[in-house]
């Protein structure tokens, strides 16, 4: 999964202030400042308007915007999904859980499939499907919980 979908999922194609659409109106904003930081929870659909008023300080302050990407978050990754690295960042044997639920953190870089744990075979000799996996957290997922939901 490609950050950027991420980001554009998470604000409906639009701005994250305003909510104007149109991909030549976007602009990424890097909430702690850093260009080179390209991790997801560090960037934040802006229209050119919003992101140029916020350096300006006439738009959101900061603060403002630290919390608007909080609560997109929840909605992009999940309230299973935050559950999930929550608890992993509390236990280093991870957690237990069907993939469908936790796949798009795999994706994101914040987890990582450690084992199937039980398999369903719909038909004899077929293929199986994963019914649950252990799950363990990576850095980059503890660091999020650490700055975004400790």
């Amino acid at each position: 999964m490609k950050i950027e979908d991420c980001l554009y999922f998470e604000t409906d194609d639009g701005c994250a202030i305003c909510g104007i659409r149109g991909a030549e109106k976007l602009s990424f904003h890097h909430i702690d400042g850093d260009k080179t930081n390209n991790k997801y929870d560090n960037l934040i659909v802006l229209c050119y308007n919003c992101h140029n008023q916020h350096h300006q300080n006439k738009g959101l302050a900061e603060e403002q915007i630290r919390d608007r990407k909080r609560r997109l978050m929840l909605k992009t990754l999940t309230i299973h999904g935050v559950s999930a690295l929550k608890m992993a960042s509390r236990n280093s044997a991870g957690v237990a859980a069907p993939p469908a639920l936790l796949y798009h953190l795999v994706g994101l870089g914040l987890m990582t499939k450690a084992e199937e744990l039980s398999l369903y075979y719909p038909e004899q000799d077929g293929p199986y499907v994963e019914v649950d996996s252990r799950f363990v957290i990576t850095a980059q997922g503890a660091e999020l919980v650490r700055r975004w939901f400790a």
